[in-house]
């Protein structure tokens, strides 16, 4: 198999400065970094207030939006490795992540906010696993003491675009509308990708495995896998809401491994290139193979559990539970009445602005739990990764204890502080450090050498797309349908159902379809009415209740007649609190289990030996 590496010319006094090509790719995770969080920090809020979607739909699609992101990694890692190359893979998913963010930024609902998303799912996930690995690839033994500084660079930028674009996107979109708060992204995405073009004459290229007829084994590859994401497309069309989303990823999944299974024991294995069934006999078989099926159970049940709490806080059910006015965003509302900063007090942070400061947390804690928690804990026992991930999980389940309890203040029409959820926040950052961080070194740490890569993205990337895939299944199957014998338009909407026995003041009730009313928003504009409202009062007598908006809690103020034939109305299972609860008590059932699991695990660490 050839082995040649392309690099630019460089002299021996280059050994003591940075590569050529870092502060492109530095340049190009900013921008791109940018554009992910940016537009992930307000999509539930745009699809909940812009395009009027109820919360349980918003929550299941933007989780789909994060299970594919995660997902593609997988195949993102297989097109660099074996087939395309890091460069030429990361230039080509750009243009079709651009493609999706230009959709989502020129506006739509649907079928076509649904192609942006995947798009943009397909883009950031295949080039995920090639833009950190592809910083290591610019340096060789002479300049390796930089490897460090760069990587510091690397994620200083992660950090800044990121944290940059969760603060103003919500501003632009409150201030100029989604054309602006998604065009700003999508355009950063763009310029992430011509950087990265410009710097590639200075970029060191691996080539992938495949070096002769990689082009026809390339796109063999594309044939066998439109069938598998078509197939699994269609088991989510078709199952039961109940089970739909799980059904999709198992199936996924399957067919994948019925595909490598037949690759390799049929006679196409002796169709495959001798460069193709090495690599697939290093990634599928062997150790490779025993260290997925080890780390199988934690990632996929453990850390995927984890994931499925963690990435509710990052612009999903979080946010949608800050944008109701009881939550009182005043930052320093505290300062009310002393001089010269009292002025302070009248600033108020947007619903979207909030999870900025989980950034700004893990920038405090991996210092403080490096250098203090993790050496204290480990005067009292063996600190091992495991226990770290364990002693992790009970520590995000109390995190949604915390937001329970805020749903429940708000649920019955109590305010409460901003200071709560941040409260919140600083627990759910403590466990990111504690599973987050020690998850992603312990599957590079237990992969064998040739294929770190690959496993780290069939272990850890894979396990967030389970996480979030469990999250659109819980949101989906949750929402219980509520026939409705009428609803009574005027200043005040009044839903008539057949019993409001079970219903309970604050509890969400969604309305999709064409009902036949219209609504005063927030700008003055009627639309249908759609989306999540509130129950605000219960008429047991005339088994009625009265509607009112989820932000400012005021009454619905309406006109038309109700269409019952097109119209869907529907409650969720999970009421209020219960819901944050359901997953707080999960985290701390995994808890408890990965006890006995991390005790069964056998730890084998491969790191590359050290060269005289």
């Amino acid at each position: 198999m050839t082995d040649k590496t392309i690099t630019a010319p460089v002299s021996a006094s280059d050994d003591n400065k940075m590569p050529g090509g870092i502060p492109f790719i530095v340049a190009n995770e900013f921008a791109e970094r940018f554009c992910y969080y940016g537009i992930n920090a307000i999509l539930a809020v745009y699809m909940t207030q812009t395009l009027h979607f109820g919360d349980a739909k918003a929550t299941e699609w933007q989780s789909l939006f994060k299970f594919g992101a995660y997902f593609f990694p997988l195949i993102g890692a297989i097109l660099s490795d074996v087939f395309w190359g890091k460069y030429r893979t990361i230039m080509t998913l750009a243009m079709v992540y651009c493609a999706g963010c230009t959709v989502i930024a020129l506006g739509g609902q649907g079928l076509t906010l649904g192609i942006g998303l995947a798009l943009m799912a397909i883009g950031t996930g295949g080039i995920k696993p090639c833009v950190s690995t592809n910083v290591g690839d610019q340096f060789t033994s002479k300049n390796a003491h930089l490897i460090e500084r760069a990587f510091s660079y690397f994620y200083l930028s992660i950090n800044a675009g990121s944290s940059i674009s969760i603060y103003f996107c919500p501003i632009w979109l409150e201030a100029y509308g989604p054309g602006v708060a998604f065009g700003v992204p999508a355009a950063a995405m763009f310029v992430a990708t011509i950087v990265f073009w410009f710097g590639r004459n200075r970029f060191v290229v691996i080539p992938p495995a495949v070096t002769v007829g990689g082009g026809r084994a390339s796109a063999l590859f594309g044939l066998a896998l439109i069938p598998v994401l078509g197939i699994s497309v269609w088991v989510f069309s078709v199952v039961s809401p109940d089970y739909r989303t799980l059904a999709a990823l198992l199936t996924v999944i399957a067919l994948l491994i019925l595909v490598v299974y037949v690759s390799l024991n049929t006679g196409l294995r002796d169709k495959l290139s001798p460069e193709l069934r090495e690599w697939m006999q290093d990634a599928f078989t062997g150790p490779a193979l025993k260290q997925i099926t080890g780390l199988a159970i934690i990632y996929y049940i453990f850390i995927a559990i984890f994931w499925s709490l963690w990435d509710q806080s990052n612009g999903q059910t979080w946010t949608l539970q800050a944008t109701s006015d009881l939550m009182d965003k005043h930052l320093f509302g505290f300062l009310a009445g002393v001089p010269v900063l009292g002025a302070l007090a009248d600033y108020e942070m947007l619903a979207s602005q909030i999870q900025v400061v989980n950034g700004l947390f893990i920038l405090m804690m991996v210092p403080i739990f490096t250098f203090g928690i993790y050496p204290l804990l480990s005067r009292i026992m063996t600190l091992t990764p495991l226990r770290k991930i364990g002693i992790g999980l009970w520590v995000i389940a109390a995190s949604f204890l915390i937001i329970a309890f805020i749903e429940d203040r708000i649920m019955h029409g109590v305010s409460v502080s901003l200071w709560w959820q941040i409260l919140a926040y600083v627990v759910l950052t403590a466990s990111e450090v504690l599973v987050s961080i020690t998850s992603m070194e312990f599957a590079y740490m237990q992969a064998p050498l040739k294929v770190k890569s690959f496993i780290m993205a069939a272990t850890y990337l894979l396990a967030i797309s389970i996480g979030n895939a469990f999250t659109a299944q819980v949101n989906s199957a949750m929402v219980e349908p509520l026939p409705a014998m009428t609803v009574t338009a005027g200043q005040e909407t009044w839903l008539t159902i057949k019993d409001v026995a079970n219903l309970q003041v604050g509890q969400k009730i969604d309305f999709d379809g064409d009902t036949g009313i219209t609504f005063a928003d927030d700008k003055g504009e009627q639309t249908g009415l759609s989306g999540t409202f509130l129950v605000d009062e219960i008429d047991v007598a005339n088994n009625r209740v009265r509607l009112a908006d989820t932000i400012h809690r005021k009454p619905i103020v309406s006109q038309g007649e109700f269409k019952a034939a097109s119209a869907s109305i529907s409650t969720y299972k999970l009421v209020g609190p219960v819901y944050f609860l359901f997953f707080a008590g999960l985290a701390g059932i995994a808890a408890f289990l990965f006890i006995f699991v991390a005790g069964f695990y056998r730890e084998r660490t491969y790191v590359r030996p050290h060269e005289a």
